[in-house]
């Protein structure tokens, strides 16, 4: 069994790169919450790039997202919304309810054993695992928590209007 490796994330830039590191190992699930998914890259061609070959490697693959505000992917993410029109069939953008307001933690776990997550919103620093099945499970039921206090927030087809 490989030995799990953690590493400093010392501000935005570096936790918008790790989730492109972490995007990369997912094999079957990604799990992400944040409170808007702003400054993340999301709308970059890179992101859009990595999770467009993850959806197509496999059609039982699942990108599922969870934001407090949907507004900033909604009206500057025509990447996001784009893969949500095209794999809706296995990706959800999710808003929390209020039952999540005390959710202020944002992470991307993927396969349940590689994680990213910062402190707090408001704090920039975080923490890249590799190889930590014992934690990630705590982040994806943490998830799974936050996913139920959730509603559909974008739809990928028309009858969501």
């Amino acid at each position: 069994m490989t030995e799990p490796a953690h590493r400093k994330l010392d501000g935005l830039a570096e936790y918008a790169d790790a989730i492109d590191e972490i995007i990369g190992l997912a094999k079957r699930h990604i799990h992400i919450f944040d409170y808007s998914l702003e400054n993340m890259a999301f709308n970059s061609v890179a992101r859009y790039d990595a999770l467009h070959a993850f959806l197509i490697a496999n059609a039982q693959n699942r990108l599922s997202i969870v934001v407090k505000d949907s507004d900033y992917l909604d009206r500057h993410c025509p990447r996001m919304i784009t893969l949500l029109k095209r794999f809706g069939h296995n990706m959800a953008i999710n808003r929390t309810r209020n039952e999540a307001a005390d959710a202020c933690d944002p992470f991307c776990v993927v396969d349940g054993e590689h994680f990213v997550r910062r402190f707090h919103f408001d704090d920039s620093r975080g923490i890249f695992a590799m190889c930590d099945p014992h934690e990630a499970r705590m982040l994806e039921m943490r998830f799974e928590q936050i996913w139920e206090a959730s509603e559909t927030a974008i739809y990928g087809d028309l009858a969501g209007l």
